[in-house]
């Protein structure tokens, strides 16, 4: 319950066989890999592919993740959100009864819900977990069609939701929630590496981002800098990273960061699962190219 967050968090990307089978050995080594670079592990999310998991990869994916973090000072939050509440529910339950550190929620999504409706969703799993597990929101509207606001967070803030990671790109919103939140324990994320500085700047503590899968070294130097109150070295560092975000393509890259990880660090995370497809041979060849004009990034 008394995680500190500070630096690179992936968005743990998850590796499937040619079967869409979780790759146990793949993923083991990839956590091993990133566990001395990073603060912590964001694992089922949008990155790791849950929308598209069965429910046992999802659990077999956070109990690998778990067991291969036993013994670390890593912090791991499990992803558990679903468009019914029953079964985020279940999910965050079983979150808790591995250790989980955390579980996150998107807003119920396919269905379009108004804000009474959200809340109530929150208040059920708070209910539900809230005494075994922090529960955080997942904002991400342009994949929920449903964004929250500084109001609604401060009352559920009040009701026992003990973080937010906020993917809405909106540095005003991220301004509002922590405006609205009184709790000093709180965790604000920025659910992208784009808007860590500013982020951070407003009162943010962590980064859940898929770039940190690939240069975590480059979202924890953000993080020093601004630490360091070096504002010249925080803003550079930040226009590089917005700069590499471009080359990964619109959308979730998953299948960027496949084959970026094999070229640039020789870590093979086995293949995306369908309906994801592994990148052409012409795209791995400009990724290749794009990633040769950062060789200093690590």
């Amino acid at each position: 319950m008394g995680k500190k967050f500070f630096g690179a968090m992936p968005a743990l990307i998850t590796p499937f066989d040619d079967k869409g089978e979780v790759d146990v050995a793949k993923l083991k080594a990839f956590v091993q890999w990133l566990l001395p670079k990073v603060q912590g592990l964001y694992a089922c999310g949008s990155y790791g592919s849950q929308p598209i998991m069965r429910e046992d990869q999802c659990r077999q994916v956070a109990e690998i993740v778990m067991k291969e973090c036993q013994g670390k000072d890593t912090t791991v939050i499990v992803h558990v959100g679903h468009p019914s509440t029953d079964i985020t529910i279940e999910r965050a339950k079983h979150a808790a009864s591995i250790g989980a550190h955390g579980v996150a929620s998107l807003t119920p999504y396919y269905y379009l819900h108004g804000p009474q409706l959200i809340s109530d969703h929150f208040k059920f799993l708070i209910d539900a977990v809230g005494h075994k597990i922090p529960v955080y929101l997942y904002n991400n509207p342009k994949y929920t069609n449903y964004c929250v606001t500084g109001e609604q967070i401060g009352e559920l803030a009040r009701y026992g939701l003990k973080g937010l990671k906020d993917s809405s790109t909106s540095i005003q919103l991220f301004y509002n929630c922590i405006a609205a939140v009184k709790d000093p324990d709180f965790v604000f994320l920025v659910g992208s590496q784009t808007m860590l500085y500013p982020c951070l700047s407003a009162g943010g503590q962590g980064c859940v981002s898929g770039m940190s899968n690939l240069f975590p070294g480059l979202v924890n130097s953000i993080f020093d800098a601004a630490a360091a109150g070096d504002n010249k070295k925080a803003v550079a560092l930040q226009q590089e990273a917005n700069e590499l975000r471009h080359l990964t393509g619109t959308g979730i890259p998953i299948a960027f960061y496949h084959a970026a990880l094999k070229y640039r660090w020789g870590v093979d995370i086995g293949l995306p699962r369908h309906p994801l497809q592994p990148l052409s041979a012409e795209a791995e060849a400009k990724v290749r190219e794009a990633l040769d004009r950062f060789p200093h990034l690590k």
